[in-house]
């Protein structure tokens, strides 16, 4: 049963996961909405309810903004993180990365960190 409080879109960019303020993994996404994000961690499996920080890589390869998430599930497409606590700057980057003018297409590495 599906329980997103937010659509999401395909969105594929680099990541850098962080644990206890340490970065742990790269991963990639592979969508995005205001309430989470479905992300590829290869073989790296992470367990439910583990606390991550989730940092948006630039296409420059510039880091990025960082928000705190939770998994929520974990399967061969990867692991669901529902973000936890995000500010309201926060919202309004991840709103204009979600409904931008190329919003049909999917974004490989091109999210404007800034």
């Amino acid at each position: 049963m599906e329980h997103r409080c937010s659509v999401r879109k395909p969105m594929e960019f680099q990541l850098m996961l962080y644990k206890h303020g340490l970065p742990v993994q790269r991963a990639v996404s592979r969508n995005l909405g205001l309430g989470g994000m479905l992300i590829d961690t290869g073989t790296t499996t992470w367990r439910k309810n583990e606390y991550l920080e989730v940092e948006f890589i630039g296409a420059d390869g510039s880091p990025g903004m960082r928000v705190p998430a939770v998994v929520v599930h974990q399967s061969a497409q990867g692991a669901g993180l529902m973000f936890d606590g995000i500010g309201g700057e926060q919202r309004r980057r991840l709103r204009a990365w979600l409904f931008s003018r190329h919003d049909n297409e999917k974004s490989a590495g091109t999210l404007a960190v800034a």
